[in-house]
């Protein structure tokens, strides 16, 4: 009688996480560049009353690894590691999430998988671009923009590392991106960018974002890219519960604003019911 071959099955994806303190689960996760250590500021603050978790982005992690990205990455990829993660931490749930930039875009599509894990979301300037495309917003600019970004691939040089961070706000008018004192660490992470394609290539159906019934802060940076302004408008029309905010400055206003940032950071999640 013939013996049936075994199916290898791979274990599934996680990301690195790092979980500090005691109290209601805080969920941190860092935008696409740098990974968690944009979050570092945060963590003695919040971590005095409340359990917090930073997650490390996959991309991020294989960047600094050199690894190049498997053929079948995508931010769904990246949003189910996300729920393996935290799945296996056992947080009491639900839980209040806050996310910047690339990892905003991998935060929604995992609330929009599991919206009972949630208890209010943040989302610091998310790149979804699949929101302005199924809502007939994607004009022009956002067009070009979205062109430049898909760009950014293979070894990414310090010439797309500074289109990167021009067209999406990063840099001030006016100042050049390498005479910012960010410069040499964003260099140091720039593989991360290796992302981009899968940013612009993710879909989804904006009647997932009316049937969200939790709480949504949306943040905006002043001097950031139009486009991103547009999808935080956007988002805000569709989801049911929705405030936008607006700060100082550029495509990292939590950072740059750091206590406006806190304080309506703080008013938003004392709010929700």
């Amino acid at each position: 009688m013939a013996t049936k071959a075994k199916t290898k099955v791979n274990p599934p994806i996680k990301m690195q996480a790092e979980v500090t303190g005691q109290g209601a689960p805080l969920v941190l996760v860092p935008g696409g560049l740098t990974g968690w250590i944009s979050w570092e500021p945060y963590v003695e603050r919040f971590s005095t009353s409340r359990k917090v978790i930073r997650v490390q982005l996959l991309n991020v992690q294989w960047g600094l690894e050199d690894k190049q990205l498997p053929p079948k990455y995508s931010v769904k990829m990246e949003s189910r590691a996300l729920a393996e993660t935290l799945g296996e931490l056992r947080l009491e749930k639900p839980i209040d999430i806050v996310a910047w930039s690339f990892g905003a875009l991998v935060t929604l599509d995992y609330a929009l998988d599991h919206p009972d894990s949630i208890r209010t979301m943040t989302l610091i300037e998310p790149p979804a671009f699949w929101v302005l495309r199924a809502t007939a917003g994607l004009d022009a600019e956002a067009q070009q923009q979205a062109a430049t970004l898909r760009k950014l691939h293979g070894d990414i040089t310090e010439e797309q590392l500074e289109l990167f961070a021009l067209t999406v706000g990063l840099c001030p008018p006016q100042q050049p991106c390498r005479q910012l004192p960010q410069w040499p660490l964003w260099l140091t992470y720039r593989r991360s960018l290796r992302n981009s394609p899968a940013i612009l290539e993710h879909e989804d159906d904006v009647g997932r974002l009316h049937g969200f019934n939790h709480p949504v802060l949306l943040v905006k940076g002043t001097g950031s890219a139009k486009f991103l302004h547009q999808i935080i408008d956007e988002m805000a029309e569709q989801f049911p519960d929705a405030k936008v905010v607006e700060m100082p400055a550029g495509h990292a206003p939590h950072i740059v604003s750091k206590e406006r940032f806190l304080e309506q950071l703080a008013i938003f999640q004392s709010s929700a019911q």
